[in-house]
């Protein structure tokens, strides 16, 4: 269980770092994810796995083999620390890696060439195909979904209005358990089916019309739009 725990957090953390390098907002959901995990004695069960695609934010989460056309996983070798163990054997090694013709081991080792190299001897390169982004450690391969249709965009910008919403209550002094009156200008029309959900997020009703002057408001950028929310307790 330690051990499964172990593995989910990792993907949870190259998870993160593949958001981070792809400018993918934390509150921005993802369609889907996959993880191809090294035989090692441990599983992802489905409930792990839910687990890991709510910390990531990501619809589904997918269990795949190392094999899988989702990765190209090319094999760097070494040299420096190879090279006196390998001998002559270096240039058939070398050819079987550029070919790709490798065979990954459970623990993280690989062979090639007949000649089986240690994990701390090779560098794995995993490459994604367009729309994914993926990272590799020590085996375990994790490979996000980039597409972001407009529904996920529009859920994206759903959360972030609604995380808008409580940091300006906050500011206007309200508890986070004040019934408000929310305003929302100038949105676009792809945030309006998700306007109820917000207001129901936030304790919130919301008010059609202009802002009345003295409300507490602020402008909030969202993905390809500024839009302006006021706030103020319900009476």
């Amino acid at each position: 269980l330690e051990a499964s725990m172990a593995m989910a957090q990792n993907v949870v953390e190259l998870a993160r770092t593949l958001r981070s390098a792809n400018r993918l907002r934390t509150r921005q959901p993802l369609a889907r994810a996959w993880i191809a995990a090294p035989d090692r004695g441990t599983t992802l069960d489905q409930e792990l796995l839910d687990l890991i695609a709510a910390e990531i934010n990501a619809k589904a989460v997918e269990r795949i083999s190392s094999g899988s056309d989702l990765v190209d996983r090319r094999v760097k070798v070494l040299l420096p620390k190879v090279g006196k163990r390998l001998g002559s054997a270096i240039p058939a090694v070398m050819a079987a890696a550029r070919d790709g013709d490798v065979v990954f081991q459970s623990d993280g080792s690989v062979t090639l060439a007949g000649m089986t190299l240690a994990a701390d001897e090779v560098e794995i390169q995993a490459t994604p195909r367009p729309g994914t982004a993926v990272a590799e450690d020590d085996g375990l391969v994790v490979v996000l979904d980039t597409e972001l249709t407009p529904d996920l965009r529009a859920e994206g910008d759903a959360r972030e209005l609604a995380r808008a919403v409580q940091d300006l209550r906050r500011e206007a002094g309200l508890a986070l358990d004040d019934r408000i009156e929310l305003w929302v200008a100038d949105a676009p029309a792809s945030l309006d089916p998700h306007l109820p959900s917000v207001a129901a997020d936030t304790l919130s009703a919301l008010v059609i019309g202009v802002i009345p002057a003295g409300v507490q408001q602020a402008s909030v950028e969202l993905d390809g739009a500024t839009v302006t929310i006021a706030v103020r307790r319900l009476a």
